[in-house]
Order: C-alpha cells, then structure tokens, then sequence
C-alpha cells in the first residue's frame, strides 16, 4: 500500500459514488413516474449490474496487465477498488429489501435480493465466458 494507491482509491471512490448518485437517482427519477413501488432498489439494482460489469471487463479482458505486478499502480486501485467500489453498494442493496419487506411488500424485498445476486453474477460469468477465456 502506498500513497498513490490511497488516492487513486479516494479518487476513483467518489467518482463511483457521483455515479451511483447519477444513475440510481435517473432511474428511480423514471421508475417513480411510472408508478412502480420499487422506484429505490431498481436504481441500486441497476448501478451493482453496471458496477459488477464494469469490474468484470477490466479483471477479464486486461487481466494480469491490470492486476499484476507489471500493471499500471495506480489502475487497479483507482477503477476496481475505487470507482466500482464506490459505484456498488451492498449497504443499500441490504437496506432497500429491508424497506420493501418492512412496508409489507415481501416478495418484492425477496425477489430483490435474488435478482440482484443472480444478474450480478451472471454478468460476471458472462463477462468471463466471451472475454476472460485467453
């Protein structure tokens, strides 16, 4: 760990947390005009799929450029660590079942949870089936 490490990850992770805003607020912005009940979580879904493909493109089509020791330091931990850690949430994805099922609306506080897990790590192996197989 170095100090150039530490700023790519402070960087990285507000530049994934503006984006999380951006994205999660469009699109619960157009899930609520709709009149869906599930405006919030569609928007924390949405960002963990994009968050999970973004991280699966780099780790899967750079690979060890990326990762190892012969990458650029400051890559991994600005994109991976920072921005998609920054883009994801696990805090709010455990948050907004919650909610849901707390104002009675169980199966989809349920399905929820299934939903995201299950996209999330399809896109990855899906990621990893057309690009990581070198």
């Amino acid at each position: 760990m170095n100090i150039q490490s530490a700023i790519a990850i402070f960087i990285g992770g507000g530049l994934g947390s503006v984006a999380r805003w951006v994205v999660g607020g469009g699109i619960n912005k157009l899930a609520s005009l709709s009149g869906s009940a599930i405006a919030g979580p569609i928007g924390i879904l949405i960002a963990n799929i994009l968050a999970t493909l973004i991280l699966a493109l780099l780790l899967f089509t750079q690979g060890p450029k990326f990762t190892g020791a012969n990458s650029e330091s400051f890559l991994y931990p600005l994109l991976a660590i920072g921005f998609c850690g920054g883009f994801s949430t696990f805090s709010t994805f455990s948050l907004d079942p919650f909610k849901l099922i707390q104002d009675g609306n169980f199966i989809w506080g349920v399905l929820n949870i299934i939903v995201s897990v299950l996209t999330c790590l399809a896109v990855a192996w899906t990621v990893y089936l057309v690009w990581g197989k070198s």
